[in-house]
């Protein structure tokens, strides 16, 4: 009987002897598992050994092979996972494992993940994490934004289990942050605990700077709740201003109390927050609107290297 084919596509960026050492971190939690895996390493254009290096590696274990993808600029974490996922898209299978090469998605969870085949979705939750007190603090808050703004738990990264369906969802939308984009989706959604390990490299690449703008992508993919918003706030504001222009009105013809200036201050404010906000809302329209006309254009930008090219 044929393994059933699982395929892992996982982004690299000049990781060099520490890719290797997450390849075989991966075939020690795999090769006794009754599936066929395709690894597909997405190597962001790395300015390192990272590229030669795996091109020399090879899986010992039978249910194990290897492609690398090897992009031929650098794009980006997120968009190496596209790239990985437009690949993936031509091979014969149905579930598709997406994680980081780093490290911190521990290649143990995949066992567990593969026990729900059935999801359209299995998303690993971040149980602890060997990070430093700020980012740990900084994290906290931005999961508490999120939550506030989207109605949505962020408490998971990459590591995920999908199906087909959801991969080809993924494929024709395109996305900005892979995880927020997967809290959107509708079907069967389920979730495994795991810890986030530490890093095999040591430091993360991604610098506060970079971590900063990784965060704010993930409100991008949430950029049609985030303009209701915008547009709540319009409609509040305007029914601020009705109310502030009566209550001038009675302060200054009925009970002559008003006071000198104050009307047009805030009239002032109140008409500027307004145009604000509608400002805002109508380009955020015509961004999303610019985003879904082009959002058809896919464009493969990889080569693919495996032992059959040696």
């Amino acid at each position: 009987m044929p393994l059933t084919p699982v395929t892992v596509v996982t982004p690299c960026y000049n990781e060099s002897v520490f890719a290797i050492r997450f390849l075989e971190s991966l075939q020690a939690s795999l090769a006794s598992l009754p599936f066929a895996f395709c690894v597909v390493v997405v190597n962001d254009r790395s300015t390192d050994d990272t590229s030669a290096l795996l091109r020399k590696f090879r899986f010992t274990a039978a249910n194990l092979s290897l492609k690398i993808l090897d992009l031929k600029f650098n794009v980006g974490q997120q968009a190496a996972i596209y790239q990985g996922l437009i690949y993936a898209q031509t091979l014969p299978c149905d579930h598709f494992i997406i994680m980081d090469s780093d490290g911190e998605d521990a290649p143990t969870a995949i066992p567990e993940l593969l026990q729900h085949l059935d999801a359209d979705i299995v998303n690993v939750v971040r149980n602890k994490r060997k990070e430093s007190f700020q980012f740990k603090v900084c994290y906290a808050l931005y999961k508490s934004v999120f939550r506030m703004v989207t109605g949505k738990r962020m408490n998971f990264g990459n590591f995920c289990l999908i199906r087909r369906n959801v991969l080809e969802s993924a494929v024709y939308n395109t996305f900005s942050h892979f995880a927020a984009f997967l809290s959107k989706q509708r079907g069967t959604l389920k979730y495994i605990t795991a810890d986030r390990e530490q890093r095999i490299g040591g430091q993360s690449k991604m610098g506060f700077k970079k971590l900063f703008y990784h965060a704010f992508r993930s409100f991008v993919e949430y950029g049609e709740d985030l303009l209701m918003l915008f547009f709540k706030s319009f409609i509040l504001i305007i029914i601020a201003l009705i109310i502030t222009v009566g209550n001038v009105v009675y302060q200054k013809f009925v009970s002559h109390t008003s006071i000198q200036g104050w009307f047009s201050t805030m009239i002032t404010i109140q008409v500027n927050l307004a145009m604000t906000c509608f400002g805002f809302f109508v380009l955020g329209i015509l961004l999303i609107h610019l985003n879904n006309s082009n959002s058809n254009s896919k464009t493969a930008i990889y080569e693919v290297y495996n032992d059959e090219n040696s």
